[in-house]
């Protein structure tokens, strides 16, 4: 079988092993997420084509990998196909629930508009039966909530009142049930935290931090203009030292031009408190909602090569941060046939970055539905034939290396006409050499490497 080297694949420069006294690349396959390590004699022999001078073994683990590929194979549709595969046989129901349009904070980056208004009974009942209808289909064997804001503890009472519900319509039709909260992290207290995990069946708790207090309540204040980095700081700490709740705790710290002197600061404090082994932590930049608060955000270039500094501090703190994509077949809710949002209006979206956004109009133009069944102007397929238009050609994904790893990462960004493009597709080489270097610290030498080294 005639072979090439896979399009979809990113590779680090050349490095000297002072232990091993021989040059090599961290070589990383997007199509599989597969990260190798490999002498540069090797490489060079992949690179110019000369498969056949190279070891069978090794010949074969890169196949094996996808490395190297047939000839004749459309990368781009393999991929798209892939990814349309695993859509079609996902058995996992994901529905988000706004339980109230409602958040005490007021971030100037924030593209909603907040009101006191929470999903009432008569929309909870027609929520109940539209989950039921789609149980109904036989399809799933799991149900999955995101409980999402507005501020969704504001909500509690929906959330209450929703939860035993589900989780009897999950067992009604033999499924699994979890769930998860995106929470400002206000009102979480270690009573309510507790009823979260052990009441309310939630096993992720995700948190904003926006920096030390410093920085953070400059931007994430309360709309009565009152400060909430400590409260919100002392709930983490507090939760995070818990051995009684097992629960996923993630810290996210939105960052652009005015705050990302903090991360570092913030690192060092989350280390102080001693929990940078019982967190997830991610950096991420400050995106549109809606609104113009793209524009005060850091470059993709700049936020790459901080983000290299960042994740270097975090391993030196004692964190485990995440350095090599994985694959990701379905980039989010928009391309899922049957997962969607369902705000406390009863407006529902296959996207959850439009609900209670003004700009978007009365009623809402991504609206694809709502629970009374009134007409609304969306359409599921606005947003969910993204990947027809990625093999279509439409977008730059469809020759991008790192499409398998980021699945085109958000589609009504690029239907807006700005470029979402994942830090890692700027930063990759980086994070291929830090993650190399760290596997030799633990001695985790790939087999690709120790194979290599008969190639020589």
């Amino acid at each position: 079988m005639a072979l090439k080297l896979s399009h979809y694949y990113r590779v680090s420069r050349p490095v000297f092993d002072q232990i091993e006294e021989r040059t090599k690349r961290a070589i990383f396959v997007t199509r599989t997420a597969s990260f190798r390590v490999i002498d540069e004699w090797s490489w060079q022999r992949i690179e110019q084509g000369d498969f056949d001078l190279l070891p069978p073994e090794i010949l074969d683990e890169l196949i094996a990998i996808e490395l190297l590929v047939p000839e004749q194979e459309d990368e781009l549709q393999t991929i798209i196909q892939q990814n349309q595969s695993v859509i079609d046989e996902d058995d996992n129901l994901y529905l988000v629930v706004q339980p109230t349009a409602y958040c005490q904070l007021g971030c100037h980056y924030c593209g909603q508009e907040h009101s006191p208004q929470k999903m009432n009974e008569e929309a909870q009942k027609k929520f109940i039966e539209r989950t039921r209808n789609k149980l109904e289909t036989k399809k799933f064997t799991s149900l999955s909530i995101g409980w999402f804001g507005g501020e969704p503890l504001v909500g509690l009472s929906v959330i209450r009142s929703l939860t035993p519900q589900l989780k009897a319509l999950a067992e009604e039709f033999n499924c699994s049930y979890q769930a998860k909260i995106v929470t400002n992290g206000l009102a979480l207290t270690e009573k309510i935290a507790r009823e979260l995990v052990e009441d309310l069946h939630i096993t992720t708790i995700e948190i904003t931090l926006d920096g030390t207090q410093e920085y953070h309540d400059i931007r994430r204040i309360q709309k009565s203009g009152r400060p909430t980095f400590s409260k919100i700081f002392t709930n983490v700490v507090n939760l995070a030292q818990r051995d009684d709740l097992e629960v996923n705790l993630i810290i996210r710290c939105n960052v652009d031009y005015q705050n990302y002197e903090s991360v570092s600061l913030l690192l060092r404090e989350l280390a102080t408190a001693k929990i940078q082994d019982k967190i997830s932590f991610y950096v991420a930049p400050i995106h549109s909602w809606g609104n113009d608060a793209h524009k005060q955000s850091l470059s993709h270039e700049e936020f790459a090569e901080l983000e290299i500094f960042w994740l270097s501090e975090m391993i030196e703190l004692g964190f485990n941060p995440g350095l090599i994509p994985s694959r990701v077949p379905i980039v989010c809710m928009a391309v899922q046939t049957s997962a969607e949002l369902v705000d406390a209006y009863g407006n529902i979206f296959n996207c959850t970055e439009v609900s209670y956004v003004p700009t978007y109009g009365t009623p809402n133009e991504y609206a694809i539905d709502h629970l009374s069944g009134q007409k609304m102007p969306g359409n599921r397929e606005r947003l969910g034939n993204f990947n027809n238009q990625v093999s279509q050609k439409t977008y730059p994904c469809s020759t991008c290396k790192m499409l398998p790893v980021c699945g085109g990462s958000c589609p009504k960004s690029w239907l807006e006409g700005i470029e979402p493009c994942p830090s890692a597709k700027y930063n990759i080489e980086d994070r291929l050499l830090l993650n190399y270097a760290l596997s030799r610290l633990t001695d985790e030498t790939s087999e690709t490497e120790k194979c290599s080294s008969e190639s020589r």
